[in-house]
Parts: C-alpha cells; sequence; structure tokens
C-alpha cells in the first residue's frame, strides 16, 4: 500500500493544492456579482478532490475512478474561473488545470 501512495503522491498534492485555492476563491467570491456559478463550482471542486486525496492517501481500489470524475469537475472549474481576472480566480483556474492534469495520468 505503501507503494501506491508513493504513485499517487504528484496527484495527491495537486488536489491538496486545488482544493486550498478553490476554497480560497470560493470565500473570495462571497458577495461579489458573478458571470456564471463560480463560487459554487469551486465549493464542488474542492469537495471532490477531497475525497480523491483521502481515496488515494489509502491506495484505494477506485481511485483511478474518482481521479476520472475529479480530472473532469477540475477542468469545469478551470473554465469558469477563467471568466474573471481576479488573482485568486488565475491562481485558481491554474490549480485546477494542473490537479486535472495529474488527476488524468492517475486514471489512465
Amino acid at each position: 500500500m505503501a507503494t501506491a501512495t508513493a504513485n499517487y503522491q504528484e496527484c495527491i498534492d495537486a488536489c491538496n493544492e486545488c482544493l486550498a485555492d478553490c476554497l480560497a476563491c470560493a470565500a473570495a467570491m462571497i458577495g461579489e456579482e458573478t458571470k456564471n456559478d463560480c463560487p459554487k463550482c469551486c465549493l464542488e471542486c474542492a469537495a471532490i478532490c477531497r475525497a480523491c486525496v483521502e481515496v488515494m492517501a489509502i491506495g484505494g481500489e477506485r481511485a483511478a475512478d474518482l481521479c476520472r470524475i475529479c480530472a473532469d469537475v477540475c477542468e469545469h472549474c478551470a473554465e469558469e474561473c477563467s471568466a474573471y481576472k481576479h488573482k485568486h480566480c488565475q491562481k485558481c483556474e491554474k490549480s485546477c488545470r494542473r490537479c486535472a492534469e495529474t488527476c488524468q495520468a492517475v486514471a489512465a
């Protein structure tokens, strides 16, 4: 199991970064007029990233399946955040794209 967790480490790190950036973005967008569902999308993305980290950390059998879903959610969140020029949205977009990339690698 230690080997499985080691193989997931890059993805775990990307998911944790994405989780933090999504929560920060959602918090910063509270009370802002929005063009889309950015805040809600960020909260959803944070939740799936958290679940992904937990499953990878235990070397779960369904980690690849969950990573496939996480990659899709992260890509959608990145698109939502790309509509804004706020620093927190740009940071969130970047970490979502990185997370999607690492999750796709695990899912492959």
